[in-house]
């Protein structure tokens, strides 16, 4: 009886109804667009970026969505990360949003809860994605250059390491922290993956996953995200062990797939339809899929 109950429990923050986490989950939302995704532990619902309006919404297994994040300064918001009752969100202007502020590029801090600014924090070269240390300490790519960024809880913003390797036409992009103690990233263009601790930047022996995109940490292992929204990849998800870094699984992908988050009921992938966005057209669907 008690684990029936802490099933349907379980089921319950997931769902808010009793039904079993589905496989596929299809939003809606007008022109919403989203590249990031991370799941909200507090609520048991997805938190999704937007490309085009610059917000972060809840999504829950049935689809419908809600905003959190609104009405900020934010023109397109990207990769974001969950950490101790705030949110973080890497932020900026691609050319794809409602409206334009060039060149800006930053890392906004938000109450989980309610959705409210705490601080902005502009970072450079175009910030993409962000990762959490144990201690609070945001990481912070930047594609546009062969710098990540560290973001103190203070908000304080200091170079972290710097390599050529990391730059490129589109360059660091997906971060992650591995509680071994270091930063894995990947360069978008060339599809190398890279061990990263303060100031030192080390290529992994991985294969070259052209097009990496979002990095998840799971319990089976690195998974990769990659697309061919501009680089000659393919879309498809790569699981990676993460002790020799070789290939455990492949799996090709239908849309052009951008992130992962992890949840308790699977890894599920993002489909924000990005490619729709870059040939200006708009679609109001996204997908998560696990």
């Amino acid at each position: 009886m008690r684990i029936a109950l802490a099933v349907m429990a379980a089921l319950l923050l997931f769902t808010g109804t009793a039904v079993a986490a589905p496989r596929h989950i299809e939003g809606m939302s007008p022109s919403l667009h989203p590249e990031g995704v991370q799941w909200d532990p507090s609520r048991g619902q997805f938190l999704v970026s937007s490309v085009r309006h610059g917000t972060v919404s809840l999504v829950r297994a049935d689809g419908s969505v809600r905003p959190l994040v609104t009405g900020t300064k934010m023109v397109s918001t990207f990769g974001i990360q969950v950490d101790r009752g705030r949110l973080l969100v890497a932020y900026g202007d691609i050319g794809f949003g409602e409206r334009s502020v060039p060149g800006q590029s930053g890392l906004g801090v938000f109450d989980l809860r309610t959705g409210r600014p705490i601080k902005f924090v502009d970072v450079p070269n175009g910030a993409n994605d962000v990762a959490v240390d144990p201690v609070g300490n945001a990481y912070v790519t930047g594609p546009a250059g062969d710098t990540i960024w560290k973001v103190s809880l203070g908000g304080e913003v200091s170079a972290f390491a710097a390599d050529p390797r990391l730059a490129a036409a589109i360059g660091n992009n997906g971060i992650v922290w591995d509680p071994r103690g270091f930063l894995v990233t990947g360069n978008y263009t060339d599809g190398t993956l890279f061990k990263v601790t303060r100031g030192l930047v080390q290529e992994l022996p991985a294969p070259k996953l052209v097009g990496a995109d979002g990095l998840t940490l799971t319990r089976d292992g690195l998974v990769v995200v990659t697309n061919s929204l501009g680089a000659p990849g393919k879309n498809a998800v790569t699981v990676l062990d993460t002790r020799t870094w070789k290939v455990k699984s492949q799996r090709e992908w239908k849309t052009a797939p951008t992130t992962a988050a992890r949840t308790p009921h699977g890894t599920y992938v993002l489909s924000g339809y990005l490619d729709v966005l870059l040939k200006g057209e708009r679609t109001d669907e996204f997908s998560l899929d696990r």
